[in-house]
């Protein structure tokens, strides 16, 4: 059995009628009925229906309706992203394939048990699965196929499949004489650590290293669902003791934040070769919404066509291939350059290749990528900024300064109360009843603080992993019960009928 997410249309056009019929559906109506037909046949008919276009795409398009055609089975597992509320649709594959004339569509029937999974039901990797841009692709990785069929019976998504033994408790309980396989998130949680942080990498690394073992690739360098082996040290003494491991040295903790650590500068960038017509490199900047394509010879990074080349370009003649059009010297780093260190070079030429060091691309990072991984953190500062305000001020209107100093808080006055004091000033009853929260439970809030001043303070230290979504939801429930109590405005000493919803959390 095998597990395969088909797009219900661009904009979801064809969503609705998929689940009302009992059907996936793709396009490409123009190559007419494929019953029958092999690859190379199908190749063939995308061609014949669109003459200009490149190799690239028509190869791309043969291999998903292959995939559609051929390669689908009664009784695989079919999943289809639904644009019109953010949900997934779950079910099993019925039939054969077969073309709807009338329509002008090729279908596949589906009996969609589920058709409400919320994303947040699924786990990160399996997320993530389902993020390709393609209209159709097989899910594959991560134990796709079991873990579907459990969302699709209404369970939870169990996470990825580990073969063998289950992973010990502690870092130092790994083993020191074969190597094991696991995820970075596997390893952090070991580690009992959310996210990766320079501190929180270090702490690892000290471990890893204190136990005669060592992550291949770094912990810094995988994609957090990506596997990493921990593998034993070569000439490391084995031994349980702690102490007796030699420290890491400042020089070999990663220090700043490194190029590498951006997701893009890991991913292959689209290219096209030096014979490409430019018309084929125009579609797919188009199409991809980019503003520069790598060039590739021989594996290596030959140059850049990007929309001011082409233009430079016609302005001296007629070019039709992109050796014509392109430039010779991109702008490269190396993938452990320190981010803070080529901010200024991305910004003056919109982008920078990644390269290794035999000049083969590693990624590219441009200025749209910087945008979005130094502003990723920007949302949960801000809603933290709101509740620290509305917790102010909500606490002014019925407290004094002198409650605060009578507190459990230690601090003289309400401006100078921080996230972390406000539990305390709860904790004095004399307080409490003054604010009049009724509608809120003192434990519950207290909790809810505690937590958010743990996120301030853990987005003190840059992470390249984002935050969950159960964080958000935290972030966001905390919200909206001060927006509430915000909305009070009793000053201090007055009634404390309380104007919060009446409802206990």
């Amino acid at each position: 059995m095998r597990a395969w997410m088909v797009r219900g249309g661009r904009h979801g056009e064809r969503e609705q009628d998929a689940l009302r019929d009992g059907r996936a559906l793709i396009g490409w109506s123009e190559v007419g009925d494929l019953s029958g037909f092999s690859r190379e046949e199908i190749r063939d008919a995308l061609s014949t229906a669109h003459p200009g276009e490149s190799n690239y795409l028509i190869g791309n398009w043969t291999g998903q309706l292959d995939r559609f055609v051929n390669e689908m089975r009664v009784g695989d597992i079919m999943v289809m992203p639904l644009k019109s509320d953010g949900t997934f649709a779950i079910g099993t594959i019925n039939s054969d394939y077969g073309f709807d004339a009338g329509e002008g569509e090729h279908f596949r029937g589906v009996d969609w048990q589920r058709s409400d999974v919320e994303r947040t039901s699924l786990k990160h990797d399996l997320r993530a699965s389902l993020k390709s841009l393609l209209t159709v692709c097989e899910l594959s990785r991560f134990g796709s196929v079991e873990r579907l069929m459990a969302v699709q019976a209404g369970e939870p998504d169990p996470g990825p499949a580990r073969e063998g033994s289950p992973l010990p408790n502690r870092i130092e309980d790994l083993s020191r004489n074969t190597p094991t396989p696991m995820t970075v998130r596997e390893l952090l949680d070991i580690a009992e650590v959310d996210r990766r942080t320079a501190q929180s990498v270090a702490s690892i690394d000290e471990l890893l290293q204190a136990s005669g073992l060592t992550s291949v690739p770094s912990i810094s360098d995988a994609e957090i669902d990506e596997q990493i082996v921990i593998t034993p040290l070569q000439g490391h003494p084995q031994t349980d003791a702690f102490e007796q491991a030699p420290p890491l040295s400042d020089s070999e903790h990663a220090v700043g934040y490194r190029i590498h650590q951006i997701p893009s500068a890991r991913r292959a960038p689209v290219s096209v070769s030096r014979d490409d017509l430019i018309s084929d490199a125009r579609t797919a900047m188009l199409e991809g919404n980019f503003s520069q394509l790598a060039v590739v010879e021989a594996g290596g990074l030959a140059g850049v066509i990007t929309w001011e080349s082409i233009a430079i370009a016609h302005m001296h003649g007629n070019p039709t291939i992109v050796a014509e059009a392109m430039t010779t010297s991109p702008p490269t780093v190396a993938p452990y350059a320190n981010v803070l260190d080529v901010v200024s070079q991305i910004e003056s030429s919109g982008y920078v290749f990644v390269r290794g060091d035999a000049n083969e691309i590693g990624g590219i990072v441009t200025v749209a990528d910087l945008t979005a991984e130094f502003g990723r953190d920007r949302r949960p500062l801000v809603m933290i900024e709101e509740i620290e305000l509305r917790m102010r001020r909500a606490v002014k209107r019925r407290l004094t300064d002198a409650d605060i100093e009578r507190s459990p808080a230690r601090c003289k006055t309400i401006d100078r109360l921080t996230l972390g004091a406000y539990p305390h000033v709860f904790d004095d009853d004399e307080n409490w009843e003054k604010l009049g929260w009724a509608g809120i439970t003192r434990e519950r809030l207290r909790s809810l603080v505690e937590g958010i001043a743990e996120v301030r303070n853990s987005l003190m230290h840059f992470s390249q992993d984002p935050l969950p979504d159960s964080t958000f939801e935290m972030l966001e429930g905390t919200l909206r019960l001060l927006r509430a109590v915000d909305s009070s405005r009793s000053a201090p000493g007055r009634s404390t009928t309380p104007r919060t919803p009446q409802h206990r959390i």
